[in-house]
C-alpha cells in the first residue's frame, strides 16, 4: 500500500511539475504519514524539505529551420521596405519636376502674354525670330494648353 502510495504521489508530482509554470518553485516533502508530497507552496516551517529544479525545456527540433525561416521572412520585409522607399523617393522627384516644370510653363505663358517683342528661337544666321500678334496668340494659346494640361496632373495627384 505505502509502494502504491507513492506511485501515485509520484505521478502527481510528475504531473505538477508538467503543469506548473517554467519558473515556479516546486517543494518535496514527508507528511507526518509518511506520504512523499510534491507541491508548489511551501511546507510547515518544522518540516524538513528539498527545493526540485524543473526540467529542461523540450528541444525544438525545427529551431534551425524556424529560425532560417524567420532569417529570410526578415530579409523579405527590409528588401520590400527599401523598395518602398526608393519608390516613394522616385515619386517625390517626379512631382518635384512636375512642379518646376508647371511653374515654368506659367512662367513662359505670362511672359507671352505681357511681352512685347518676344522670340520664339533663332533662325540660321544666329538672329532672333521675333513673334508677331498672330503667332504670339497661337502661341500663348498652345501655352495655356500645355499649362492646363501640365498643372492638372499635379492637382489630380
Amino acid at each position: 500500500m505505502k509502494l502504491l502510495s507513492r506511485r501515485v504521489a509520484l505521478a502527481l508530482g510528475a504531473c505538477a511539475l508538467l503543469a506548473a509554470p517554467a519558473l515556479a518553485t516546486m517543494y518535496k516533502w514527508v507528511d507526518k504519514d509518511g506520504k512523499v508530497v510534491y507541491s508548489d507552496q511551501p511546507p510547515p516551517a518544522n518540516v524538513k524539505s528539498e527545493v526540485i529544479k524543473p526540467p529542461p525545456p523540450p528541444v525544438n527540433p525545427n529551431a534551425a529551420q524556424e529560425f532560417a525561416d524567420k532569417q529570410l521572412e526578415l530579409k523579405a520585409k527590409e528588401k520590400k521596405t527599401q523598395e518602398e522607399a526608393k519608390t516613394a523617393e522616385r515619386t517625390r522627384l517626379d512631382n518635384e519636376r512636375r512642379r518646376e516644370g508647371c511653374q515654368q510653363a506659367r512662367a513662359q505663358l505670362r511672359a507671352l502674354e505681357v511681352g512685347n517683342q518676344l522670340y520664339l528661337r533663332y533662325d540660321e544666321k544666329g538672329q532672333p525670330i521675333y513673334l508677331d500678334d498672330a503667332g504670339r496668340q497661337s502661341a500663348i494659346a498652345t501655352q495655356r494648353d500645355y499649362v492646363r494640361e501640365l498643372c492638372q496632373e499635379l492637382t489630380a495627384r
